[in-house]
């Protein structure tokens, strides 16, 4: 098991929970394992297009969040794009922010203001959240709330890590609830099919966003469910099978 990101026992034993979840209630236990770990209080678990209709409510897949910050950031209008600076806090695919990242968008935007005064009156002044693409093209995204200390950078790759695999094991349950073939994750078929067209580990890395050793394990472990230890051959079994349709 790839283990890279994970700093302690504790880590490992929430990796191994989440690969072994079965359902949507087991992801909300283990995602309050998840605050508990990292010091948040709430959270939200959502999917959207890249271009999201609706409001935050009709994406919503779980949250402990309040009914009254739901109903306030919906009637104030959701949040304009983040600070580039939020961006640039993880080199995965995990981000942190502070409400005082909002400030200087708030000088120019009532909107901003209104955001900021509802987040700290729900004890929501620091936060982190992850998104992961899925082969439909929506994003699945998990975020965290509360008030404590920005993560340090090793926290952060650490929530970065359990969060994107925590998302892919949604995105495979979401399969099986749909009735695809199941058993193999989004993440899986894409490192597979990056690796076949000639990327070697570092790019897939680098355009995943992940850790030269969890594509490695990822490869691996897509070959072992297919019965193989050879590229090729895992191709045309994922092919026979249906997942690369």
């Amino acid at each position: 098991m790839d283990g890279e990101g994970v700093a302690d026992g504790g880590g490992r034993e929430l990796l191994v929970r989440i690969q072994a979840v079965e359902s949507l209630s087991e992801i909300g236990a283990v995602i309050h394992l998840l605050l508990r770990r990292f010091r948040f209080d709430y959270f939200k678990l959502f999917a959207a297009r890249s271009a999201p209709t609706g409001s935050l409510r009709d994406h919503l897949l779980l949250t402990n969040v309040p009914p009254a910050f739901i109903d306030g950031f919906d009637t104030i209008g959701g949040l304009p794009a983040a600070p580039v600076r939020i961006f640039a806090t993880s080199d995965r695919l995990a981000y942190q922010w502070h409400v005082s990242d909002l400030s200087v968008k708030a000088q120019g935007s009532a909107q901003v203001g209104q955001l900021m005064a509802l987040l700290e009156e729900h004890g929501m002044s620091q936060g982190a959240y992850a998104a992961l693409p899925t082969l439909d093209g929506r994003k699945h995204i998990f975020g965290v709330y509360g008030e404590r200390e920005a993560l340090t950078q090793a926290d952060l790759d650490e929530f970065s890590f359990l969060s994107i695999h925590l998302l892919d094991r949604l995105a495979t349950l979401e399969k099986r609830r749909a009735g695809q073939q199941t058993g193999i994750s989004g993440l899986e078929i894409e490192c597979l099919l990056m690796t076949a067209a000639g990327h070697d580990t570092a790019a897939i890395a680098r355009r995943l966003s992940l850790s030269t050793r969890t594509v490695n394990y990822l490869v691996g472990s897509l070959c072992r469910k297919l019965g193989t230890d050879r590229l090729e051959h895992a191709l045309t079994e994922a092919a026979r099978l249906g997942y690369l349709d």
